[in-house]
């Protein structure tokens, strides 16, 4: 098929969904805090280390590539406990209460 030859609607409504594609194509997520199925991504070996001789809702701390961390020691149901930064996300479940 010659592209070229088609009328100009043609043209512009085919232009105009490459662009919306590729659009849509960049502003996927990068799936940091969460995976496409909703489950939060695995802690790094840093806050799992970070909690190995503590308890849940003890302070902790740990060195990320981000630079140092402070937080509370945390496991979800059925997981490890890790160490959560005070700042962690929105999406991450309250601190345990004492």
């Amino acid at each position: 098929m010659d592209y070229a030859k088609k009328p100009l609607p043609f043209r512009a409504s085919l232009f105009c969904a490459l662009a919306m594609a590729s659009t849509l194509l960049c502003a996927q997520p990068s799936g940091n805090a969460q995976s496409n199925d909703g489950q939060h991504r695995k802690p790094p070996p840093e806050a799992l280390d970070a909690c190995k001789s503590l308890k849940a809702g003890q302070d902790c701390n740990f060195t990320s590539p981000h630079g140092a961390v402070s937080g509370t020691c945390f496991a979800p149901e059925g997981k490890p406990l890790a160490c959560r930064p005070k700042n962690a996300p929105n999406g991450a479940p309250p601190a345990p209460k004492q």
